[in-house]
């Protein structure tokens, strides 16, 4: 697919005569609504901002040991243990933090990392070198050296011993701790000066946006995360869209994406109403349930769908009891007001997948209509009374209903509110208390279901904080409710006196997957508060600690799910899903918390620019470890489409920015032209002295393919809003995969990833208008209905002030 040079083998159409390269020019003072001004011959590149500056590199130096003879006394390296202000200064350093000689001069305090060479003093000693001699620990100094217990969720905790005069005081024990603490902090990769140093975050358009309709009457708030907010990285497809009446062709391909679109949406928008004949009856609500389920053939195949893809993270049912009610029902003995509910909500989630139509088809022969079903279950709840709305397998029905209007809502901001309130409901039930509290009122039985129902509540509402950059209801410290035992469903049981003791977490249960969700719940928690607080935060040590703390997590999960075994293909699908689930619950945080350091800021860490290049390709990558060859790949794919689209788009559109970064050695800054030679697959020789950190995975070469094969990915899944999101990533490749992107290869890149999202949607150009005209029609027919003036109607979707319309505010 891809060329040599990575450009897509695509003619930009004839009409669009060949222009120059794009020439430099200022960034405009705001996001993409400031308008850059230029002669309409040319467009600007690469520019010079903060944003687009990389980490300073620092000298990573040898240290040589001297070896002396038997006679002479030895010179060798030695920890420092004063800080690095007073120890250039000559000074006593009473080794605090910040130290007393610090705080006199009004000085920033800070000690090197164990590994930096500024941390290993040269000086004598009076001992004789003993061959036989172990090599020393490079600890600090002080440092006992104690087992280190893992604690679920917590730092690395050691329990210091008493010094050699027995004083284990609490100023001891404190200065232990801390010195502790830089030991760990001193482990981690690459950790320079720059780990305590203040941060600074990218700049505000980089990391956030806000949508403004009418007058400002309207108004939506984006996260970091979101298409229109990562655009603003790349200065050159902002002054592309700016000036793109100047360009042959980009008027014709931006109209093309914005009328493609439209039709998408059209068609989605209205397979996503629910059918009338069933929400708009007077018949009893359980009666309409029972009459839009599928034959029992389907639901056994939808339920076992569920179980294997949604019961293993997210713990909503108790399977045996939920699978007797089901035995029941079928037996037409139906006894629980809430088991059609349940049903409902689970053939929605499990058609999402299973399903053709993807659970918008209004034909029963292969699945439940979501909307619908989704429209039925709330009118339910809705109908139930205060008392009953405090009901345990009520909740549950609530939690269901979240998670099947997740598969398929293209607003992650209603989720996120829909999620907030079930904490705030399952709180009111006292499910933030910890069931041993209520005892013996409340059952061992009963008491483990709420710890598991509780831990799935907060695990969707911190993923849909991180996904829509938005607080979690949440923190550290507000609950006491115990995290879940692995043990297997069978093992649960409404007579229980005792719950069985909790298996190694590398056993497989059916519990497995989320009591290891558990054990990251509150660093994830962490991540969602620290991303909303960015702009205070004083320096990176808070940022490097969680960081490490998810790190740590992610080597926890291939240990659980290893990638090798004697497993038959099914088998392997199956391991590589469950894998794939646990390691998008960490990684998915990681991303989050190094996004508005990692893209747009100077002096990061090289572990968090590093880091989230990593996690980027990781996610990008998932596909590789499936063979496309099995008849279950496109099943697949498609599920990993669907569950990871956000993320996948993210990753791309990231990934664009190093690569804008690696093709662009020419920018008047040392730092940024050091790290995008690291980035080059080839670095000169004369400037290798320069290069002392190691070449990453990846060439230049290897990230384009990359982020094509992606784009592809998207463009075959098509559906909703995603055309927006994939002319986006789209338009960053193209204006980032070389050093002096000229005017036609952007649009002819356009035009080739237009052609996939026509052919992933089974569109035509004519059936693209067809429908514009239509919209029209309809606009013009409304509008006379209410008494307005129908001939200043236009269709939308032919405007073509994309300046406005790439900040999406006329494009929702």
């Amino acid at each position: 697919m891809a060329s040599n040079d990575g450009s897509r083998g695509h003619t930009s159409p004839s009409a669009s005569p060949a222009l120059g390269p794009l020439a430099g020019l200022a960034p405009p003072a705001r996001g993409l609504d400031s308008t850059p001004q230029l002669p309409h011959h040319q467009l600007p590149t690469h520019p010079s901002p903060s944003s687009h500056v990389l980490p300073a590199s620092a000298s990573m130096h040898t240290n040589q040991i001297i070896t002396p003879s038997n006679q002479r006394s030895v010179k060798r390296p030695r920890p420092v243990k004063s800080c690095t202000e007073c120890r250039k200064r000559k000074l006593r350093c009473d080794r605090l933090l910040p130290c007393s000689q610090c705080q006199k001069s009004s000085r920033h305090c800070r000690y090197a990392a164990d590994q930096d060479s500024n941390n290993l003093s040269d000086v004598s000693d009076t001992e004789v070198a003993d061959p036989n001699r172990p090599m020393k620990r490079n600890c600090p100094p002080g440092t006992t050296i104690t087992p280190i217990i893992f604690a679920p969720d917590g730092p690395h905790t050691s329990y210091p011993t008493k010094n050699g005069d027995g004083q284990g005081t609490l100023e001891e024990l404190t200065s232990r701790m801390e010195r502790l603490e830089k030991q760990m902090m001193g482990r981690s990769p690459a950790a320079t000066e720059l780990s305590i140093g203040r941060v600074s975050a990218a700049p505000s358009s980089t990391i956030r946006g806000l949508s403004i309709k009418n007058k400002g009457t309207r108004t939506r708030y984006f996260g970091q995360n979101a298409p229109r907010v990562m655009l603003n990285l790349f200065y050159d497809a902002k002054a592309f869209l700016a000036h793109h009446k100047a360009i042959p062709g980009a008027q014709e391909v931006l109209m093309n994406f914005r009328a493609l679109n439209a039709c998408i949406k059209d068609e989605y928008e209205s397979a996503l109403a629910p059918i009338t004949v069933f929400v708009d009856s007077m018949m009893p609500i359980q009666t309409r349930m029972r009459d839009i389920l599928p034959k029992k053939d389907v639901c056994d195949r939808l339920v076992k769908t569920y179980i294997d893809t949604s019961e293993t993270l997210y713990r909503i049912v108790h399977l045996p009891t939920f699978m007797k009610e089901y035995t029941t029902y079928w037996d037409g003995r139906l006894q629980s007001e809430t088991f059609l509910p349940k049903l409902l909500s689970i053939l929605s989630t499990a058609s999402r997948f299973d399903t053709k139509s993807r659970g918008l088809g209004h034909e029963r022969v292969e699945g439940v209509h979501i909307p619908t079903a989704c429209a039925l279950v709330r009118a339910w709840l809705d109908g139930r009374k205060s008392k009953q709305r405090v009901d345990f397998e009520a909740l549950q029905v609530e939690v269901l209903l979240v998670h099947a209007k997740r598969m398929f809502t293209q607003q992650y901001q209603d989720v996120w509110f829909g999620a907030g309130q079930n904490v705030r409901l399952a709180m009111t039930m006292g499910l933030h208390r910890d069931p041993s509290e209520s005892e013996p009122r409340l059952s061992v039985f009963q008491g483990e279901m709420r710890r598991r129902l509780w831990y799935t509540i907060l695990d969707v509402d911190v993923h849909m904080s991180i996904a829509t950059g938005l607080p979690c209801v949440l923190r550290e410290g507000d609950f006491t409710t115990k995290p879940p035992r692995n043990i297997d469903d069978v093992e649960l049981y409404e007579s229980m006196t005792e719950l069985p003791p909790s298996r190694p977490i590398d056993q497989v249960t059916d519990n497995q997957m989320q009591v290891h969700a558990a054990t990251t719940l509150l660093t994830r928690m962490k991540v969602a508060h620290l991303i909303n607080r960015i702009d205070s935060i004083k320096d990176y040590s808070e940022v490097l600690e969680v960081g490490a703390k998810l790190d740590r997590y992610l080597e926890d999960i291939n240990f659980i799910y290893p990638r090798k075994g004697d497993l038959d293909d099914a088998q392997r699908s199956k391991m590589w899903r469950r894998r794939v689930v646990l390691d998008m619950h960490v990684r998915r945080p990681l991303l989050a918390l190094y996004r508005p350091l990692a893209l747009g800021v100077v002096d990061v860490p090289r572990q968090i620019f590093r880091a989230y290049l990593r996690s980027c390709m990781v996610i990008l990558k998932y596909l590789d470890e499936i063979d496309p060859r099995l008849p279950h790949f496109a099943a697949v794919a498609s599920m990993y489409h669907q569950m990871l689209k956000v993320d996948i788009i993210q990753c791309s559109i990231s990934v664009c920015y190093y690569i804008q970064l690696a093709t662009r050695p020419s920018v008047d800054n040392v730092a940024l032209t050091q790290h995008a030679m690291r980035m080059s697959p080839d670095i000169p020789e004369d400037v290798t002295h320069q290069v002392q950190e190691p070449l990453p995975l990846w060439s230049t070469t290897t990230l384009i393919h990359t982020v094509e094969k992606t784009i592809d990915l998207l463009a075959n899944h098509n559906s909703g809003s995603d055309t927006k999101a994939i002319m986006s990533a789209a338009l960053a490749l193209e204006c980032s995969r070389r050093g002096d992107p000229r005017s036609e290869e952007i649009v002819a890149g356009l035009f080739a990833v237009f052609d996939l999202c026509l052919r992933g949607a089974n569109l035509t150009q004519d059936r693209i208008h067809t429908a514009s005209r239509i919209r029209v029609d309809t606009m013009q027919r409304d509008a006379h209905m209410r008494g307005l003036d129908p001939s200043g109607i236009k269709d939308p979707t032919m405007i073509t002030d994309f300046g406005s319309w790439i900040i999406w505010d006329g494009w929702e």
